[in-house]
This record gives structure tokens, sequence and C-alpha cells, in this order.
């Protein structure tokens, strides 16, 4: 196998490098990260000239500059860690109580100031032309958070045209841990609206939530049968909601774009899908080749656990016990009967 290419992305302001890497396949569908964040920043599916179909920037300085807005867009990055709000950014473990830096509000969100998404990521030797892993460590106390963590990231693009993301996760003490992706897709382009793009989910539930986006802990039904309904003008309207997911079934949600035939197959290991349609993101933000960015650009299929999952006992368990391995497993699969 070659290596990765990798250019240089632009430097931090304590002066290391980031670095861009691309993968590709032999359908000619390519996929570019980059270390800051281990962010995606292109996805061009196979046949289509160039269709890019995730949201994001040209340049380091834009995705440093977003995440200080008053709500970070969090384009392509990986989120941890732990994805989601915390309620007052408390927590308790082993019968201690964990006080979370509030970066949102009251509460804690995504992981906080010193997230994974604004962590620098590093090339290990693994890495091939389809397959990318990367690496981080969290210190102890980062944000408030219990234990050193060790995570590794494997990031693959197999010839059938799935990007298949790995991520593992060790930790020296007890603590929680939550880790999710923010792409935000569009299968028409980064440039059009998801408007008509439908969704389907393996799910019937969502979590209930009050003003600040926080879980009630009560449960609320939007369909008879998964996978039976596409979601609805309502639900899509803001769309911020964290579905649980029905059963183990190998595909948890779609999207699917009548106008040219491309649907993405979302799989996963995780208990829920959280979904957000850009509705926060500021008005005309510009994102690459000078694209103005709005409220349906893209959609994100956020693979997780619930947020705030530590304050809900009958949630399921975000503990990750020392030298115990959290693994998240999420695919996305291409498929398209006029292309390869």
């Amino acid at each position: 196998m070659n290596p990765v290419e990798i250019k240089e992305f632009g430097q931090l302001p304590d002066g290391q490098m980031v670095y861009s890497y691309l993968l590709k396949n032999k359908n000619g569908m390519t996929v570019e990260f980059v270390s800051y964040g281990a962010v995606l920043r292109s996805c061009i599916l196979p046949g289509n000239k160039g269709l890019d179909i995730v949201l994001g920037f040209d340049r380091l300085e834009d995705y440093l500059e977003s995440m200080n807005l008053e709500n970070p867009p969090y384009f392509g990055s990986l989120v941890g860690r732990y994805a989601g709000r915390i309620q007052q950014g408390i927590f308790s473990l082993n019968n201690k109580v964990h006080q979370l830096r509030k970066n949102h509000g009251e509460h804690h969100l995504h992981g906080g100031i010193e997230s994974f998404s604004r962590a620098l990521w590093i090339m290990e030797p693994q890495s091939t032309d389809q397959s990318l892993t990367l690496k981080q460590v969290s210190p102890t106390g980062t944000d408030g958070y219990p234990g050193e963590v060790t995570s590794t990231l494997i990031y693959t693009l197999t010839d059938h045209n799935e990007l298949k993301m790995c991520y593992k996760a060790r930790s020296t003490e007890d603590t929680i841990i939550n880790v999710t992706q923010h792409h935000y897709w569009n299968l028409g382009g980064h440039d059009h609206s998801v408007d008509h793009q439908a969704i389907h989910l393996n799910a019937t539930h969502y979590l209930a939530k009050n003003s600040d986006n926080i879980p009630t802990g009560n449960f609320e039904q939007w369909s008879e049968k998964p996978f039976s309904d596409e979601l609805s003008t309502e639900l899509r309207s803001g769309l911020d909601h964290t579905f649980v997911i029905s059963d183990s079934s190998e595909i948890q949600a779609t999207l699917t774009n009548p106008s040219n035939g491309w649907k993405m197959l979302v799989k996963s290991n995780q208990v829920a899908a959280h979904l957000f349609i850009g509705c926060g993101l500021p008005e005309k933000l510009k994102g690459k080749q000078g694209v103005s960015y709005h409220a349906k650009s893209g959609v994100c299929f956020e693979m997780q656990n619930f947020p705030d999952a530590p304050n809900h006992p009958h949630f399921p368990s975000c503990v990750l016990r020392k030298d115990e391995v959290y693994e998240n497993n999420t695919t996305f699969h291409f498929v398209n009967q006029d292309h390869v």
C-alpha cells in the first residue's frame, strides 16, 4: 500500500503544524481529513465531477475562528470527551461529584473548551492510501474530566464507497466518555440545501428535552415502526434531537437525495443517533469556495450515547472504567445505482 497523501494545512498559534490527509479508492471517491480536530474536510463522491458532500472551510484560520463563535459549527470534527450537553456541567462518579467547565451558558457541551474538536491529532505509522490512523492524549483534569484518556481513531475508505470510523479510548482512571462525529452531510453538494432529501431512522422514539436542550429523562414517540416513516417537516424544523436506536439492525439511518440518486446508509454500534440541522449556524457563514452556509446546508448524523447520561440512571451507562476499552464504530456507506 502507498502512504496516505499528506499536505501542510497551516500552523496553530503555538507554531505546531497542521496537516491534511487525502484517502482515495479505486472508484475515484476521495476523503480529506485535517489533523486539527480530526476534521473531515471534504468527501467527494465518484462519477459526479467533484460532488463534495460535506460542509467545511478552505483555511485552518477559519476552523480556528469558528470555534470561538457563540454557537460553534464543529464542521467535520470529532466530538468528545462527551458529545452533547451535561446539565450544569456536573456529574457523579464513584460517589464523587465532578464539575466540568461550562462552555454553553450554564451547561457543558461537546467536551468543553479543550475538547477533542480543538485537539491536534497525530498520524500513526499504520496509515495507508485508504486508511488513516490518528492518536491524541487528553491529560487528567482536562476541562474537569478525571483520567488521562488515550484515543486512537482510524478512518478507512473502502472500495465499496464506505467511510468507516473506528474510535477507541482507554483511561488511567474511571471516567465518562461519549464520542461522535460532527460531519454535516448534503448529498446534493455542500453548496445546496438538504430540504428535499429524505431521512429515515431505525427508531420510533426520541429523547424529550427542556428549553436548554437537556434531556428530561422521558421519551417521545414519533413513529409506529422503525424506517416506516420519513422524518417529518415538523421534526426537521429546528432539528436537534436524540433518536433512540430500536434494535441492532445493521443500518441505523439513511439520507436519500432523489434528484441525483445518491443514498447514504449509516451503520453504527451506538445506542442513539443525534440528528442536527444547522439551525444554529450564523447567518451566511462563509465556507469552502466562498459558499454561504445556512440553516439547511447540511444535516449531522451523530452516532453516540445519550446526552446527559451521567445524570439519568435509566440511560445507557457512559462510564469508562480504568484500563477498559471504549469503542465507537460507525460507517457511512454511499450507494447509487448509476455509479460504482
